[in-house]
């Protein structure tokens, strides 16, 4: 496909995580964009005609202004952040992760001018309402990652005002699919079905909303794409499904008919961890004409394909 005119200039951090991935796979080739895609060191070489890449060091985001400069960006996503592996980074390096690298990055773009910061943020980052969250709820939380994003969102509305900078907050809740890793949940399932062992949880009465990764890509392009006449704007990413996890994650293990023993209740709630984890998503239907539409047990069945390929399981429907 032959690029032509493009009518948004994209950076993007965290361009090499699971959801870096899929927002670049769902860019690739597409004629109204050319994206710049970051990466720490050794960067993959671009193949699709609207993909640049380059190297840039987020610690030192002045550094990053010659090549910033020279792009012309519109749009800057910043979806790099530390945190959601156990265990868990020092709490000064998480918050200096979280918190102070999207403002420092956030500050160099508004230098720029003309150019828009999104903001990956969090779920997490709400107080618990014990009902579906609306983007209006208070930020407060004791769960380190969310706490750092939501003293981001607070910092960087802050700087958006004293910068005149155009800022969207994008607040994804919980998301799987290719390219989760790690300690992560179904990652973790997954690991314990291939190597026949019981996989421990705690009891599951939590509510919990789970999405499909390329849903929560679609929807942060969305939002970063979106016109809007407000400095800062705010959107949930989510499905709005209100079960508890341990019917989420029983569902999912049926779908896939998957073998793996779960001791529901083996371990105890994580201290910090909300009862009731679930977006509202009115506002985002309304704004960005989005919805989320992949059933969650076929994002898990993608993961499966991708990184446990040794792994026999039965194919879920594919849309919700």
């Amino acid at each position: 496909m032959t690029a032509g005119p493009s009518s948004h200039r994209i950076v993007l951090t965290g361009a090499s995580g699971m959801l870096g991935q899929a927002i670049i796979k769902q860019l690739a080739g597409r004629n109204d964009v050319t994206l710049l895609t970051l990466y720490r060191r050794d960067p993959p070489k671009s193949q699709i005609e609207n993909i640049e890449v380059g190297t840039a060091d987020l610690d030192r985001p002045n550094d990053m202004a010659p090549l910033l400069k020279a792009f012309e960006p519109t749009v800057f996503i910043h979806t790099a952040a530390s945190g959601m592996q156990i265990p868990r980074p020092a709490t000064e390096e998480l918050t200096d992760i979280n918190t102070w690298m999207p403002v420092r990055l956030a500050e160099v773009v508004a230098r720029m001018g003309h150019c828009s910061f999104v903001h990956l943020s969090s779920g997490l980052a709400y107080k618990d309402q014990g009902r579906p969250l609306r983007e209006a709820d208070p930020l407060d939380t004791e769960h380190p990652y969310g706490a750092s994003k939501a003293e981001a969102e607070k910092q960087l509305q802050i700087t958006a005002q004293q910068r005149g900078l155009r800022l969207t907050l994008v607040r994804p809740f919980s998301f799987t699919g290719g390219g989760d890793s790690g300690t992560r949940l179904f990652p973790s399932l997954l690991r314990s079905a291939i190597e026949q062992t019981r996989f421990e949880m705690s009891a599951g009465d939590q509510v919990r909303d789970h999405a499909g990764v390329d849903d929560i890509a679609a929807g942060v392009i969305a939002a970063a794409c979106a016109a809007s006449d407000t400095q800062t704007s705010a959107y949930n990413l989510g499905t709005g499904d209100t079960r508890t996890l341990r019917e989420l994650v029983t569902s999912v293990i049926d779908q896939l008919d998957l073998n793996v023993d779960v001791a529901f209740g083996a371990r105890p709630h994580a201290v910090d961890e909300p009862m009731f984890m679930v977006p509202d998503m009115t506002h985002t239907r309304k704004a960005l004409a989005w919805q989320a539409r992949e059933n969650v047990a076929h994002a898990v069945w993608r993961l499966v394909q991708r990184s446990f390929p040794s792994l026999v399981t039965k194919e879920p429907a594919r849309y919700l």
